[in-house]
């Protein structure tokens, strides 16, 4: 019981409790746009503020969510325990455009995790990092999708740590640069959890990623693949199913996307169709020299 009590006192100010107010919860109102903001307590919260994705409180010790539906008995609350001090890193696994990725072990249960860093000061990051949260966090743990093991803030850095499981097998394309080509039996059993983790994305949760690509799909040691890298994915409830930004990887975009047109689902598939073109023959399906105008032309 002693532990349980300690847990609730650490993990209270996700909760936004003000006990001059007899413990009663105190939200900050969600701003009338739907762009996310934030704010920074001075205990070492951020509070992340989202008219479609709800609210996001993280601080040292892990991170709670809250996603509100028309009333509040819509209301949706998760908590999780993922601390700072909990975490034993080792390096990093590599660096993107917005976020370094670092190897650790979370001490509490001898699991190597992936930590995705991001710095919260910047909007485009900060709505990257609402989109990896409100991807993974909501079935925590699905095949074809890796797994979500929590969330913590780190104050002297301003970066938010995104706890992840870790694939020990790199990406699709860290295969293909050392093996060339994957055959086909091989390939065919490894995007069978991928096919399922679209699957999920697109007839449940209505989302599009917009950036599948072989870099954006781990392996394990088991041959299992797994979807990534979710910062870029969209929601399709609220456009008739049909989405009009310019995001992801220009190569691995379907014609219509190219073309700057209205996309939807379908545009996943083309990506994953020429992820698996790529992964058998060991080369790109089209010459990409030229760039975007040519890919159109092919």
């Amino acid at each position: 019981m002693a532990g349980l009590e300690e847990l609730k006192k650490k993990l209270q100010p996700l909760l936004f409790d003000d006990p001059d107010r007899g413990g009663v919860s105190t939200r900050v109102p969600l701003p009338e746009d739907t762009c996310n903001s934030y704010v920074v307590s001075d205990g070492g919260t951020v509070n992340l503020l989202s008219r479609s994705l709800g609210e996001y409180n993280i601080n040292e010790h892990g991170f709670h969510k809250r996603s509100s539906g028309p009333d509040e008995l819509d209301s949706d609350e998760k908590a999780y325990r993922c601390a700072s001090h909990e975490m034993h890193i080792f390096g990093p696994i590599g660096n993107g455009a917005s976020s370094v990725v670092e190897r650790a072990i979370f001490i509490p249960v001898h699991r190597i995790l992936a930590l995705k860093k991001i710095n919260i000061f910047e909007k485009e990051k900060r709505q990257q990092i609402l989109n990896e949260m409100r991807t993974l966090c909501e079935p925590c743990c699905y095949p074809g999708l890796v797994e979500f093991q929590g969330a913590f803030y780190m104050p002297d850095s301003g970066e938010i740590s995104i706890a992840l499981e870790y694939m020990d097998g790199g990406s699709l394309a860290d295969v293909i640069r050392v093996k060339k080509s994957i055959p086909e039996p091989v390939l065919s059993h490894m995007l069978q959890k991928v096919l399922l983790g679209l699957r999920y994305l697109h007839e449940v949760r209505h989302l599009v990623h917009r950036d599948i690509k072989p870099a954006n799909l781990l392996v394990n040691l088991k041959g299992e693949a797994k979807i990534t890298d979710f910062g870029v994915s969209a929601g399709l409830d609220n456009t008739m199913a049909m989405c009009a930004t310019f995001v992801g990887t220009v190569t691995y975009m379907s014609p219509e996307r190219i073309r700057n047109e209205n996309y939807s689902y379908a545009a996943d598939i083309w990506s994953l169709g020429l992820t698996i073109l790529e992964c058998a023959t060991g080369k790109f399906p089209y010459d990409v020299n030229e760039g975007p105008a040519n890919l159109m032309l092919q």
